[in-house]
């Protein structure tokens, strides 16, 4: 059985405490959020360009986005075959995108041994396809985490992901996009610090929780659930499943010199501001 419960996305830049976010309602048991699923957005903003697919065509193509990505081993999954078996003869007024990845997330949800009925999604990425996710799902939950930009961009240096530079500019990137698009959906979006998040972890989650219509108990803050798949397989993952601390909060500040901050894009400053963050250590030396 597919969910008919709209979805519940964690949107956010990447190291803002999505997949901690994840860990902690996975661990409820009430909802199934998958891997990273990097296309998922993408599938999204193509749907439409394939009008003249058959049903068959687009669910089959959809399923080869996730077989044909490098991360794809992160599912820890087979096949998608039997997915796309199972949704050929589906009825014709269920032949829709949210149809299909309600069928997918189901499908996932079962090959990793969950059985709540409710999906969400984590991916960092979504943030560059939000105006059409948004779209696709004005009535869904959106949880947008904010963390530091500075803190942000050392985390992704840190675990090689990217450098100073094109770090900080997705974190712009990514900011913007969910300040701009989630002013359009149905549903109010819960807008959550990470420094709130890693601080006041009972109160934030039992707020969380609480919004996106869920029971909390404070042993999920500990609970590890298994076959978490890309957390097993990723050392920038690791503290993920280590008790949750504010120890990282003001590394960014820290660690990064005069001639990093420096090289940070036009406008990671303003965003700074705009989300509430004091502005950096040596800023005057950009000038």
């Amino acid at each position: 059985m597919t969910s008919q419960t709209p979805p519940l996305f964690i949107i956010g830049a990447p190291r803002s405490g999505n997949t901690l976010t994840r860990r902690v309602l996975m661990a409820s048991g009430q909802i199934y959020i998958p891997p990273e699923t990097y296309v998922f957005g993408e599938i999204i903003s193509r749907w439409s360009k394939w009008h003249r697919l058959t049903w068959r065509e687009k669910i089959w193509l959809a399923c080869a986005f996730f077989d044909r990505h490098p991360h794809r081993a992160d599912f820890e999954i087979d096949s998608f075959t039997p997915l796309t078996k199972a949704l050929e003869d589906a009825p014709k007024d269920q032949r829709t995108l949210r149809h299909f990845y309600n069928a997918l997330y189901a499908f996932m949800a079962k090959e990793h041994g969950f059985t709540s009925d409710r999906w969400g999604d984590k991916t960092p990425w979504n943030t560059y396809h939000l105006k059409d996710i948004v779209k696709a799902y004005p009535d869904a939950w959106y949880l947008y985490l904010k963390r530091d930009g500075l803190d942000v961009v050392a985390s992704q240096v840190k675990a090689d992901m990217r450098d100073i530079r094109s770090s900080a500019q997705r974190w712009v990137d990514a900011n913007t996009a969910c300040l701009q698009h989630l002013k359009n959906t149905d549903r109010p979006p819960l807008t959550i610090s990470y420094e709130d998040l890693v601080t006041e972890p009972e109160d934030v989650f039992r707020r969380i929780f609480a919004w996106a219509g869920l029971s909390f108990e404070p042993g999920h803050l500990i609970r590890v659930p298994e076959r978490l798949a890309d957390v097993e397989r990723h050392a920038h993952h690791a503290a993920v499943t280590r008790p949750i601390t504010p120890d990282s909060i003001g590394r960014g500040r820290a660690s990064l010199t005069a001639e990093q901050l420096a090289d940070l894009p036009s406008g990671f400053y303003e965003m700074m501001e705009r989300l509430g963050y004091a502005s950096a250590p040596h800023r005057q030396e950009r000038h």
